[in-house]
């Protein structure tokens, strides 16, 4: 196996065959084709069969890559014949084959989403009247953090009131599945080790049947994926695990970054290489997230250097504001396509938020360059923004019966399919839209009272929204009025809970508010009056443009980007309340936020670029807004001029040269 392709510290890594070996590797240090080819170099000098190994990751993705690179060095047989897999499959393979000793058939089923719901909210019915009115997304999470943490539902320690609400919600929801034999996505994990614990001979078996283990991102590993690693490995201790430090980002979703850190204590006689060349990205891009992130007091010190050596200075652009940013980063694109230097594909947008992609999207669709937004749905298809835009439709056009359809079902206002189509045939009979009908209810053939009423309630309902829509005054202030009036937010909140998707659904509709404020503030600054009709037109116009959703310029979250790389990186909308994010300061995370913004950074292979707004609008006013901390942190030799003072020049030599060419057109011959 020719090994001569690899740096020293990649070939000592793959050299080492016996113990436990954890590899810290730098963002873009050839990480993958470490573990691949220390898998391969294991099998070809026979310390151990295809059928011995094992090697886990956390996406199916990574997975199905790991074989195929495998593959191609050993033969796809000898590939096929390793455990390659998550941790979860890995669960669900040990419980097939195991499950009995712990009460659980070989057939059991994994519960949906959609039915882990549902079995919640009967373990809540069971637990009383009181838990029963709550919302079983709250339970769920709280529950799935806790068999996280390895903490079952006899020992969950529940000391608030609260807390005793949900230990004895988790017990109830453990019985039902017990009894329904089927397990959550979380008892994948939890049960395999429960099995470990209480049955010695199952443990041992599956001791013996894998000789060396492989775990890839490491830092991504939750309380009870670190408790399997130590068993699995014992007692013969080959245990590798490879991640970075730097790049632990999920806490959020369980993980512990320090399983990474602890590791080397945990298992006797580790040893520890780095992975210190940064095969990606140009010296000034490594030294300058190497500044960033060497700010954090929880991570391993290491030094970080260049394979690619030096090449453009990162670059700083504050925007007057929001409108400003967002032309001038379109524009560095759209020049870079043109000019052939990069084409679209080779670029990419990186955000804290999908909500945060709007403006962005507005403006790409407007000039028709394509793009994609990587692992997520265009800020125009997303049901919150959908569900607004067909209120404000149809207020501006009572003839949009479509949109009037909608709002009859957000929130549901109980007006049945049979009361519709009764309506719609007197519209045909009396050549009117449907609106018109509902302002006469009465006149419906066939209505029964209770629908007529509701109907009647709706139209008393929308009818003051419409006038005062039409007026067109204060219309940032009437949507957040609407939105109060329907409670749509609670709406949102009592629907999906604290389930991943509410924050950004919730974040969907601040930026739609956020939209209609700053088209508000943009027509009234240019002397016109702003009207609901041109609000929606700008929007309209915006979602009919075609776009290649397959290709061209990337869009996607920091959290998405992780493990992919760009020539061009333009990293956006970088303000002092978007990253680091006000929730995870409160958490106490500002050391995760910066390790999230160096995710981003290190994406960036040649070109890197940060942008921020000098102000925003909010309520209908202009306010300062301070760029991120983050920025301040990168060391100024790798940037192009220190934050802000770029512009600052630009602005006294364009005063210089605007005043100068006034003065030599007035002066006299």
């Amino acid at each position: 196996m020719d090994l001569s392709g690899l740096d020293t510290h990649q070939k000592k890594a793959v050299l080492h065959t016996e113990g436990p070996l954890l590899v810290l590797a730098g963002a873009g240090s050839g990480k993958t084709r470490v573990l691949t080819y220390r898998i391969c170099r294991i099998v070809e000098k026979k310390l151990a069969k295809p059928e011995e190994i094992l090697a886990l990751t956390f996406t199916n993705k990574a997975a199905k890559e790991m074989r195929t690179r495998i593959g191609r060095i050993v033969g796809s047989t000898a590939a096929h014949r390793m455990t390659i897999a998550t941790f979860h499959s890995l669960g669900v393979r040990i419980l097939r084959e195991y499950g009995q000793y712990i009460g659980l058939k070989g057939d059991f089923k994994i519960l949906s989403d959609h039915e882990r719901i549902a079995q919640l909210k009967k373990a809540m019915r069971h637990s009383g009247k009181t838990i029963a009115r709550g919302k079983p997304q709250d339970y769920g999470v709280a529950i799935s953090l806790a068999k996280n943490d390895h903490l079952h539902a006899h020992t969950f320690d529940a000391l608030t009131p609260e807390e005793r609400k949900t230990a004895k919600v988790y017990t109830n929801y453990t019985k039902l599945l017990q009894k329904q034999q089927t397990v959550d996505f979380d008892d994948l994990l939890l049960l395999p080790l429960r099995l470990f614990h209480e049955h010695p001979h199952v443990r041992d078996a599956f001791r013996q049947r894998y000789r060396y283990i492989s775990i890839d991102e490491f830092q991504d590993t939750n309380t009870v994926q670190m408790k399997l690693a130590r068993i699995m490995a014992e007692p013969h201790g080959n245990i590798m695990a490879v991640g970075d430090d730097d790049q632990g980002i999920y806490s959020w979703r369980g993980a512990k970054i320090t399983n990474i850190l602890r590791f080397p204590y945990l298992f006797a006689g580790c040893n520890t290489i780095y992975l210190t060349t940064n095969y990606r990205s140009s010296e000034e891009i490594v030294q300058g997230a190497q500044g960033v992130v060497q700010k954090n007091r929880e991570r391993k010190a290491k030094t970080i250097i260049s394979h690619r050596g030096s090449h453009d200075p990162i670059v700083t652009y504050r925007g007057d504001d929001e409108d400003d940013e967002v032309q001038w980063v379109v524009d560095q694109v759209y020049e870079f396509h043109r000019t052939g230097q990069y084409c679209y594909d080779q670029q990419a947008l990186l955000f804290r938020t999908n909500a945060h992609m709007r403006r962005f999207e507005e403006e790409l669709r407007l000039r028709r360059i394509p793009y994609h937004i990587h692992g997520g749905t265009s800020f125009f298809d997303r049901k919150e923004v959908k569900d607004i835009l067909a209120y404000l439709h149809f207020f501006n056009n009572q003839e949009d019966e479509l949109s009037l359809q909608r709002v009859l079902k957000v929130p549901d206002r109980g007006i049945s399919a049979a009361s519709l189509k009764a309506a719609e045939e007197l519209c045909i009979e009396r050549s009117c839209s449907l609106w018109e009908t509902f302002l006469r209810p009465r006149d419906i053939h066939g209505l029964q009272g209770m629908q007529c009423e509701k109907i009647g309630e709706f139209a008393s309902f929308a009818q003051p929204y419409i006038t005062a829509f039409q007026k067109g005054e204060n219309l940032a202030g009437l949507l957040d009025k609407l939105l109060n009036h329907i409670q749509y937010r609670e709406t949102v909140r009592k629907i999906y809970g604290k389930e991943k998707s509410l924050e950004p659904r919730l974040a969907n509709i601040d930026e739609l508010c956020h939209a209609m404020d700053q088209y508000v503030y943009t027509a009234k600054k240019k002397g016109s009056s702003p009207t609901l009709g041109e609000f929606l037109q700008h929007f309209t116009i915006i979602k009919g443009q075609e776009t290649d959703q397959g290709s061209g310029l990337t869009l996607l979250t920091l959290h998405k980007s992780k493990g992919l790389e760009f020539p061009v990186v333009f990293m956006v909308l970088l303000d002092d309340a978007v990253i680091p994010s006000p929730k995870a300061l409160e958490g106490g995370g500002l050391e995760e936020e910066r390790r999230l913004f160096y995710v981003g950074m290190t994406r960036a292979m040649e070109k890197l670029f940060l942008t921020y707004p000098k102000s925003k609008v909010f309520r209908n006013k202009s306010l300062e807004v301070r760029e991120s901390r983050f920025i301040h942190e990168i060391p100024l030799e790798y940037l192009d001029a220190p934050p802000g003072e770029k512009e600052e020049e630009e602005f006294q030599e364009f005063s210089q040269n605007f005043f100068k060419e006034m003065q030599e057109k007035f002066s006299t011959p």
